[in-house]
This record gives structure tokens, C-alpha cells and sequence, in this order.
């Protein structure tokens, strides 16, 4: 039968209080990766940026020959 927290002792109150922090952060990130995917794959003509893709920069010398 389930009790509520003022009908637990105070070591099954902190048992308790762990079980809720770790489920919350568990389903919480998995809420958060879900998030994450809906928001990069929403618009599918946002394009990704890669490596390659990334122009490089010339140094100019400023040294008179």
C-alpha cells in the first residue's frame, strides 16, 4: 500500500527523495534529447554545417620584397 511522506520515517523519506531526483533527471533527459531532436530536425531545409565545408582564410604578408 502507498504511504505518503509524512507517514515514512525519516531514512525511507531520503530513500525516497533519491528514487524521485533519479527518475526526474532520467526521463527529464530523455525529454531533453527529444526536445533536441524535434528542434534540429523540424525544418528540413536547415543544412548542417561540416568540416569541409569551412572556407580557410589566407594570411597576407604584409613583408615588402
Amino acid at each position: 500500500m502507498q504511504k505518503f511522506s509524512y507517514q515514512l520515517n525519516e531514512h525511507d523519506r531520503r530513500i525516497r527523495r533519491k528514487w524521485r531526483w533519479a527518475s526526474v533527471g532520467f526521463y527529464g533527459s530523455i525529454l531533453a534529447g527529444m526536445i533536441l531532436y524535434a528542434a534540429l530536425h523540424w525544418n528540413p531545409e536547415v543544412n548542417y554545417a561540416s568540416v569541409d565545408s569551412v572556407p580557410h582564410a589566407k594570411v597576407a604578408s604584409n613583408a615588402r620584397h
